[in-house]
């Protein structure tokens, strides 16, 4: 930046940033980069004339004006360069108006994680000077690396929600940028066909219960009946304040974040105690995904899941409070990391395939019931989709459909 701390300061009162003198008066202008970015104030006149002996009055006066078209903008003097990639993407992670503050925060979390590379990568660069060119360059610099399609897809819807951002607040290069990414399409990953089976899903059960890790096995088993996200199970920790309520611990930081100030985790959409009745029939859980679209609770009936019963009965024992699933170890509800890696080090030991992952629970649920023949409306609500064709993403399973409808026209 060509801008002196003085600027912010004021350690020296005659510096006088964007003035200009007519032929009696000062004016303050705005450098043409920042007139090219759309700010409305073009010219402003200052206090006096020339030569009223009041030059650092109007000196202080440029510094003001100053000032305030770069917090117009967002600007963070030391670190973002205006007009960039860095500057915009900063601006719309600190902005308050920004559609970042409207979504969860462990989707927040993967947005930053998103635009941090974004920053690091084209932060220097210009938005205007991005265009179609650039944007197949970065694309195939992508695939060069070895990228695969679902994370180049992901990382320009990113790039495109920061660029409809700037649209939004009005700055033209961005609108422009926006457009572009809107008519370009980038492959998306193929859909996974790895689905678990019921006897997998037994498998890994009756191991954790082998190996003392009830909650774990409960947790998953409640998972594969009810057709539910790890999250709404075993719930999840996220960024909070110190003196936040709840249940709150201090965060572990790997290696590479030592350095940074220590920060705290709050634990949050997990099934607890207070959403089953007294007689264990029944439980209520708002979905977190869907909590804004869907706030109402749902409600999952545990008359007909008796195994789950008696395995809530037993952890009933411990206490009627706080998370139904803790780690027998901690005591604490468990991590993400820490529910998956259970998931796979059993999944390993017991010799059943790699590809598959504590997240196909859910997908080998639905397409289970799917392949029993459940009807499409009834297999949406269970779930908890909105749309049919939502969870036809999940229910997965073709060829044994096409085998049905083969069956069913062969007439056997």
């Amino acid at each position: 930046m060509a801008y002196k701390e003085a600027l912010w300061d004021g350690s020296d009162p005659s510096y006088a940033p964007g003035a200009v003198r007519g032929r009696n008066y000062w004016y303050w202008k705005p450098s043409g980069k920042f007139r090219q970015m759309g700010y409305a104030k073009t010219s402003v006149r200052l206090t006096g004339e020339h030569g009223d002996g009041q030059d650092l009055l109007r000196a202080r006066e440029c510094r003001e004006l100053t000032r305030e078209m770069l917090a117009f903008f967002g600007v963070s003097i030391d670190k973002h360069e205006p007009g960039t990639w860095g500057w915009l993407i900063h601006r719309y992670k600190t902005d308050r108006h920004s559609p970042i503050h409207g979504v969860k925060q462990n989707t927040r979390e993967g947005y930053i994680w998103a635009l941090d590379r974004w920053d690091a990568a084209i932060g220097h660069v210009l938005v205007s000077k991005t265009d179609y060119v650039m944007i197949c360059d970065l694309r195939d610099a992508m695939k060069a690396k070895g990228r695969n399609d679902g994370y180049v897809s992901r990382m320009f819807d990113r790039l495109r929600t920061v660029a409809k951002y700037g649209k939004l607040v009005k700055y033209a290069p961005a609108r422009d940028v926006s457009e572009i990414l809107s008519d370009m399409r980038f492959q998306s990953a193929p859909r996974r066909a790895v689905t678990p089976t019921r006897a997998q899903i037994r498998a890994i059960v009756d191991e954790a219960d082998a190996r003392g890790l009830f909650g774990f096995a409960t947790g998953l088993l409640i998972q594969w009946v009810f057709c539910l996200r790890a999250v709404d199970v075993r719930g999840q920790w996220l960024e909070c304040d110190a003196d936040a309520s709840g249940i709150v611990r201090k965060r572990e930081r790997d290696r590479k974040n030592r350095h940074l100030p220590d920060s705290h985790e709050r634990w949050q959409d997990g099934l607890t105690w207070d959403m089953l009745d007294p007689g264990l029939t029944y439980f209520d859980k708002v979905i977190s995904k869907t909590s804004k679209s869907m706030p109402d609770p749902i409600r999952f009936a545990l008359t007909d899941a008796p195994e789950i019963r008696a395995r809530l009965s037993i952890l009933a024992l411990r206490g009627r409070s706080g998370p139904v699933i803790t780690s027998e170890r901690t005591g604490l509800p468990y991590t993400r990391y820490g529910w998956s890696q259970v998931f796979r080090r059993i999944r390993d030991d017991l010799g059943l395939p790699k590809d598959l992952t504590v997240m196909d629970t859910r997908a080998g649920a639905l397409t289970e019931a799917k392949n029993l023949g459940v009807d499409p409306f009834i297999l949406r609500d269970a779930g908890q989709h909105l749309h049919v064709s939502t969870t036809d993403r999940y229910a997965r399973g073709r060829s044994e459909s096409i085998a049905k409808v083969v069956k069913l026209r062969s007439g056997s």
